[in-house]
C-alpha cells in the first residue's frame, strides 16, 4: 500500500524555490519504506510532501501595492503664506481684548503614542482558512474567506525562502500578505517552519536549525515587524514526522526546547499572541526513523522535563481528516458503504479526542486545541488519493460544515482552520491538493464553500 507523504500545509514563495524542491524531495527509498512494513494504515489524507509551485503566478503591481494599505500618508496641505502687500501695522486685524498680566498658558504636550502596539487578547472562537497568498491580488482572495463569514486567515511562513542568505531577509511578500489581509479585516495565523541550509549543518532545509536560538531570532524579528498585525503563530508543522524534521530522527524533547525559544521569542513582543504547538498529524505508526503516532507523540511532549510543554504554549495544535469516513463515524460506528480506511482512530475525524485525552490526564484541560488543517479530499487524479472517489462534492460540503459544528461544540478547539481555500486556482488535478480545495480554477466556489458560507457562525 503506497504511504502518501505527510503534506507539509504550504507552497514555495517562489518559482526557483519550487524548482529546487522538486528535484531535491525524492520518494523513500524501498528499504524504508514503511510501505513494505505496515498496513493501509499509513497511507493518509495529508497531502503530499511535493512543493511543486503551481502554474502561473500573478504579478503584484505597484497599484496594488498602494491598495493594500501600503502607501504612504497624506502629506499636510503647506502653511498660508502672508499676503506680499500687506502693511503689518494697518492691516494686523484689530483686537478689543483686554491685555492680561497672567502669564501665556503652555501649550498641549503632542499625544504621545503608546510603547505597545500589539493585538488585543483573542478570545473568541477562530473560523480560518487556509490560503496560498504568496504573489496574490491578496484583498481579493482574502475577502473570500471574509466573505463566507471566516475571520482568520493562516498563511505558511518558511523561513528558507525568507531568509535563504543570512541577515538579509527579504519581506516583500509577506509585507503584502499582512497589509492585504489586514486591509479587508481578517486575522492572521503564521504557521513557520523550515529552517534555511545556512543554518543546517547538512544544508537541508526542511528541519530545525542546529542553533535554536537562531530560530528565536527569526521570529524576534517576524513579530516586531508585524506587531499588532499578526495575531497568532504556529511553531513548525508536523513534527511526528521525520520529513518534517530535517529527515532525522524524531524527538519530541527537542521539538519542545525549539517551542520554548520560540515562545519565549513571541511573548516579548506581544504577549497577547496566541502562540500554538506544531500541530500533529495522525500517522498510525511509530518509527523514529519515519513517523509516531499523534497520541504517542503528544504524549511524549508532555514527559519531557516534567511537562515543560504546559508553560511554553498557548494551545496545541493538531490536524483532522476523516479520509472517507464522515466526521461522525468512528473506529466502532460505520455509516458509509466503503471499506478502506476502517477500524484505526487515525483515519476518523474524532481522533483529536485521542490527544485531547492526554491534555487533560496531564492537568491541561483548560488549555485550548487548535485544529489548523480539516477538510475532505474528493474525486481526484492523484496517485494514492483514490478514496476521494468515496466523497461526492456534497459529501465534502456536508463533512466540513459537520467537522466544524463538532469542533466548535466540544468547547475547548480555539480554532479551526479549513484545507484549503484555493489550491485550485495553483495545481493541476493530478495533484493530491487539488481536490481538498473549496474554490474552483476560476474563483467560482464549490459545494463546500457554499455551505461554510452559510453555516451560522456561533462567537
Amino acid at each position: 500500500m503506497r504511504v502518501n507523504r505527510f503534506r507539509h500545509g504550504g507552497i514555495c514563495s517562489s518559482l526557483q524555490t519550487a524548482c529546487r524542491e522538486e528535484h531535491r524531495l525524492q520518494s523513500l527509498p524501498a528499504e524504508t519504506n514503511p510501505a513494505k512494513r505496515a498496513p493501509e494504515l499509513l497511507t493518509r489524507n495529508r497531502r503530499s510532501r511535493r512543493r511543486t509551485f503551481f502554474g502561473q503566478t500573478l504579478g503584484v503591481s505597484t497599484a496594488l501595492l498602494s491598495g493594500v494599505g501600503l502607501a504612504t500618508a497624506q502629506e499636510a496641505p503647506p502653511p498660508e503664506e502672508p499676503d506680499p502687500g500687506a502693511d503689518p501695522a494697518t492691516d494686523a486685524p484689530a483686537t478689543d481684548a483686554p491685555v492680561s498680566d497672567a502669564p501665556p498658558e503652555a501649550p498641549s504636550p503632542d499625544p504621545v503614542a503608546p510603547v505597545f502596539a500589539g493585538i488585543a487578547p483573542i478570545t473568541s472562537f477562530a473560523y480560518g482558512m487556509q490560503a496560498h497568498l504568496y504573489y496574490q491580488n491578496v484583498p481579493r482572495t482574502v475577502s473570500l474567506v471574509t466573505e463566507a463569514g471566516f475571520g482568520w486567515v493562516k498563511q505558511q511562513v518558511r523561513w528558507s525562502d525568507v531568509e535563504p542568505v543570512r541577515g538579509s531577509p527579504d519581506w516583500s511578500q509577506i509585507d503584502l500578505i499582512v497589509a492585504g489581509a489586514n486591509l479587508v479585516g481578517a486575522k492572521i495565523l503564521f504557521s513557520v517552519v523550515t529552517a534555511p541550509a545556512w543554518s543546517r549543518s547538512d544544508g537541508k532545509v526542511d528541519g530545525p536549525p542546529d542553533d535554536y536560538d537562531q530560530f528565536g531570532v527569526f521570529l524576534t524579528k517576524l513579530a516586531i515587524r508585524y506587531l499588532g498585525k499578526v495575531h497568532a503563530y504556529e511553531v513548525w508543522n508536523e513534527q511526528n514526522f521525520s520529513r518534517e524534521w530535517g529527515g532525522g530522527k524524531i524527538d519530541a524533547g527537542k521539538y519542545v526546547e525549539l517551542l520554548a525559544i520560540a515562545y519565549t521569542a513571541l511573548k516579548a513582543v506581544d504577549p497577547n499572541v496566541v502562540v500554538i504547538s506544531g500541530a500533529l498529524t495522525p500517522t498510525g505508526f511509530n518509527d523514529p526513523n519515519i513517523a509516531i503516532d499523534d497520541v504517542v507523540y503528544i504524549q511524549q511532549m508532555y514527559d519531557y522535563k516534567n511537562g515543560l510543554i504546559k508553560t511554553v504554549c498557548d494551545a496545541v495544535g493538531a490536524h483532522a481528516g476523516g479520509f472517507n469516513n464522515p466526521p461522525d463515524d468512528t473506529p466502532t460506528k460505520k455509516s458509509v458503504p466503503s471499506t478502506s480506511f476502517k477500524g484505526h482512530p487515525s483515519f476518523y475525524f474524532r481522533r483529536i479526542e485521542g490527544l485531547r485525552e492526554i491534555m487533560i490526564l496531564r492537568g491541561e484541560s483548560e488549555k485550548l486545541m487548535w485544529i489548523t488543517e480539516f477538510g475532505w479530499s474528493t474525486l481526484n487524479k492523484a496517485k494514492g488519493y483514490e478514496y476521494g472517489a468515496d466523497v461526492s462534492e456534497a459529501d465534502q460540503a456536508k463533512y466540513v460544515v459537520r467537522a466544524m459544528e463538532i469542533g466548535r461544540g466540544y468547547g475547548w478547539v480555539g480554532g479551526m482552520f479549513v484545507w484549503n481555500l484555493n489550491f485550485q486556482i495553483f495545481v493541476p488535478d493530478t495533484d493530491e491538493k487539488w481536490p481538498f480545495g473549496i474554490v474552483r480554477k476560476d474563483y467560482s466556489p464549490r459545494l463546500a464553500y457554499t455551505a461554510l458560507k452559510a453555516l451560522p457562525k456561533i462567537p
